[in-house]
């Protein structure tokens, strides 16, 4: 009976951190290893070099994990969203990157999202670049004002990487 409370308290204390509502402690973050990038390089486009397979992501002290994109050639910062069904932009980031903010589809449109519904219209990316990685004609939303804060790369995306994998304070994009 004890062995199963501490089993359901460990599962409990796991996923308050997996959702970002605590804070890891400095000794608990992972340090970057070589052909990974951190939150520090966040401002630089992620590049990776000849042969690459995979894109390594160190978790941001917020508990997330970021990555530097090219959206139709314009740098975007993504939040990696993996319970996101779909790319979601920042009507800033859709306006950079030269994508209609008016949208198309049905006029109303609403997104489900943590914070509750939003204002949303259907967009196509031409080219999403990531690690090197072209990923060509992805469907995606633009949020309007109120939307989240970063874009969010989302399940229409990533799964056209071979695997994702999050392993501790890492998550791998493989190529």
């Amino acid at each position: 009976m004890l062995s199963m409370s501490l089993k359901s308290l460990s599962i409990a204390v796991a996923a308050l951190g997996f959702t970002g509502l605590t804070q890891p402690q400095a000794a608990s973050r992972a340090a970057p290893v070589p052909g990974t990038v951190s939150p520090a390089a966040a401002a630089v486009t992620l590049d990776v070099a000849p042969g690459t397979r995979s894109v390594t992501l160190i978790k941001a002290p917020d508990g997330l994990f970021y990555v530097n994109a090219r959206v139709n050639d314009a740098p975007v910062r993504f939040v990696v969203d993996t319970g996101a069904n779909v790319t979601v932009l920042t009507h800033a980031d859709a306006k950079a990157a030269g994508l209609s903010t008016a949208g198309r589809g049905r006029a109303g449109a609403t997104l489900r999202t943590a914070g509750g519904r939003r204002a949303m219209h259907w967009t196509s990316i031409r080219d999403l670049t990531i690690g090197g990685k072209s990923i060509p004609t992805a469907d995606a939303v633009v949020m309007a004002g109120d939307g989240p804060p970063h874009s969010l790369l989302g399940q229409s995306a990533l799964a056209r990487f071979e695997s994702v994998t999050i392993r501790g304070n890492a998550l791998e994009l493989k190529i």
